[in-house]
């Protein structure tokens, strides 16, 4: 039940934000949203405003937008919409206006990943690594030179220390040297002196310590700050994922809806700020999978668009039938090979 909940509040925010960004990009550039929905099958809600109808579904999973002239329509809608003004329909519009209210919908998952890791650690604060030893390895480089838990290091080598990341680049680059490390114990200053050994494990230069990690809380713009770096990290980590398993350097990992159901379920018994953060790196993901070149996706109605416009005219019916049929397969075989990785994960598990 956790694990189902979880996946819908999961889906629910990726897919109606990112509705939501089609949504508001088309009001924006003067498109006619037909319809806005909260959900999916019969709709148990509606009302109408300024030519739009919003409605709230049964099935309180994503949501989903119409808009007058756009991509993919069968010829029953298009013939429903011959009476919208042509400056109110999506494919009356300039080329870049279109694209924009495109790509608006993946800008929106990122958008909101960004709020919401903002809100996270706004909320739970900063994990910040302090110059204080939190415990001494047994036989250490470190032990033997006397150091203690407690110790709080203040310069190394007569050099003030402002910060953790500044030891351990000192300490890796003076590998089998002698260096002076200035503490402070119990009010008193003290120098030890500790020669740095290489760790194999670790591939760098090291005495033995382990440092303590408080949490700083920050305010709300320290927070976006903050919320705007993970996010760009996040991105670059996706892409360089993916690349590696394109390349075969790692084996090809992927999850479909029983994995992220599972997932959700996990980090919702870790609690809802887990979940959040959790919901958000999936919506970064899928914002990013929506721009991939596959028609049926964003990136695909791009392509489209493109081709188009090198053309100077629309791509004939049966062209436009052929290239989203073989969209459709393409997100048929992944979700097919998706949901057996998820199968075979939770039968390795158990």
């Amino acid at each position: 039940m956790i694990n189902l909940l979880a996946f819908i509040f999961v889906f629910s925010i990726l897919v109606f934000f990112h509705e939501f960004g089609h949504f508001i990009s088309a009001k924006l550039s003067g498109v006619r949203v037909l319809k806005f929905a909260f959900g999916m099958g019969p709709k148990i809600l509606s009302f109408n405003r300024n030519e739009t109808e919003y409605m709230i579904c049964l099935v309180p999973m994503g949501g989903f937008v119409k808009i007058a002239g756009e991509i993919g329509q069968l010829d029953s809608e298009v013939l429903a919409e011959e009476k919208i003004p042509e400056n109110q329909r999506f494919d009356r519009k300039p080329f870049w206006t279109r694209i924009f209210i495109i790509i608006f919908g993946p800008i929106m998952n990122i958008i909101i990943s960004l709020l919401i890791i903002s809100l996270v650690l706004f909320i739970n604060g900063v994990p910040t690594i302090s110059n204080s030893i939190y415990s001494v390895i047994k036989d250490g480089p470190a032990e033997e030179a006397g150091f203690m838990a407690g110790d709080i290091i203040i310069a190394i080598d007569s050099i003030e220390i402002k910060g953790y990341q500044n030891i351990s680049e000192i300490i890796n680059k003076n590998i089998d040297k002698n260096i002076k490390i200035t503490i402070e114990r119990n009010e008193e200053i003290l120098d030890l002196y500790v020669t740095p050994q290489y760790d194999e494990d670790y591939n760098r230069g090291m005495i033995g310590i382990e440092f303590e990690v408080i949490v700083q809380k920050i305010n709300l713009f320290t927070a976006l700050g903050k919320g705007i770096i993970t996010t760009k990290n996040i991105i670059k980590l996706i892409f360089s994922n993916t690349l590696e398993m394109i390349t075969g350097k790692v084996p090809l990992e992927i999850a479909g809806p029983l994995g992220i159901a599972q997932m959700s379920g996990e980090a919702a018994k870790l609690g809802w700020l887990n979940l959040l953060y959790f919901t958000a790196i999936l919506s970064i993901f899928i914002g990013l999978f929506n721009l991939l070149p596959i028609p049926a996706l964003d990136g695909g109605h791009i392509i489209i668009l493109t081709i188009e416009k090198l053309r100077g005219r629309p791509l004939e019916a049966e062209k436009m039938n052929f290239i989203y049929l073989i969209g459709l397969s393409i997100i048929v075989f992944i979700f097919i090979f998706a949901t057996y990785k998820d199968i075979a994960r939770i039968i390795f598990q158990k």
